[in-house]
């Protein structure tokens, strides 16, 4: 896709867009941005998105405004409100590629600040380790914010799903923390064994589905047990019908096996309406 044919693109849909109210434009971009019938218009779409959406969260009051019209866009906030996280996927036509899109709003008493988020993930070698910032951020689509303190400071684990490709799809496990009004990726909250990780990332089988979720009643982070299924000559990771868990002990999130856990799950957070697969 050559760039003065994206730009004529993006153009010619911005003028049809600009006699849409601004949330109304928003809700036809985002269904071009997943659905678009090539690429050229999802991602001409997803750049008037990213202008426009900006300029909605820098009017006074975008921070307690309802998007739930932006069915494909997720816009959670911890229970302390102190910021709004959103974030949305761009699929690719053919289904092998996910580009992850976002925001941090950060709420302040007089104003509020905005940071868009930079999706890095081709150049992050080591995601379980790296400690990231929102211009090299770990991309994917956030449902569930659950804050845990440790030494007084206030970290916010987030569960993201992320498509992959054709193949494996992934979810994560990250850790949100700010330094000053900075935002950082990834902490040593995590200890699995001996191990103390900055984010977990579990990849399985795009045809699988996996569970993960904060339990209430468990207090933890409950998440299918993944294993190879021998048949499948790819050797693709699914659940195996058992479950795992991290538990809050003193502020971190301890890893423990073969969990029992009830049947009647917390109501799911998951993204409201997958991207659509080719």
């Amino acid at each position: 896709m050559s760039k003065p044919f994206l730009a004529a693109l993006i153009l010619i849909l911005f003028s049809n867009y600009c006699k849409c109210q601004s949330l109304d434009s928003l809700v036809f971009l985002i269904k071009d941005i997943q659905r678009g019938s090539n690429d050229s218009i999802r991602f001409a779409s997803n750049e008037i998105f990213l202008l426009k959406f900006e300029k909605i969260l820098f009017e006074k009051g975008s921070f307690t405004r309802d998007f739930d019209s932006l069915k494909n866009v997720s816009v959670q906030s911890p229970e302390d409100k102190k910021f709004r996280i959103y974030s949305w996927v761009v699929p690719n036509y053919n289904g092998d590629n996910y580009y992850y899109y976002g925001f941090i709003q950060i709420h302040f008493e007089n104003s509020d600040t905005l940071i868009r988020l930079i999706d890095s993930t081709v150049v992050i070698q080591k995601p379980e380790s790296d400690k990231l910032t929102s211009g090299r951020w770990f991309g994917a689509v956030y449902y569930n914010i659950i804050p845990i303190r440790k030494s007084g400071k206030t970290y916010y684990t987030l569960l993201g799903w992320k498509g992959k490709d054709q193949r494996q799809t992934q979810k994560v496990i990250e850790v949100l923390y700010f330094n000053g009004n900075k935002v950082k990726f990834g902490f040593p909250l995590i200890k699995t064994g001996s191990i103390f990780r900055n984010r977990m990332v579990f990849t399985f089988n795009a045809q699988a589905s996996m569970i993960l979720r904060f339990d209430k009643k468990y207090n933890g982070i409950v998440f299918d047990h993944l294993s190879s299924n021998i048949n499948n000559s790819e050797m693709l990771n699914g659940p195996d019908g058992t479950y795992d868990a991290l538990k809050n002990k003193k502020g971190k999130w301890i890893l423990f096996k073969d969990v029992e856990v009830g049947t009647k799950w917390e109501p799911s957070y998951d993204l409201p309406i997958p991207p659509e697969r080719k």
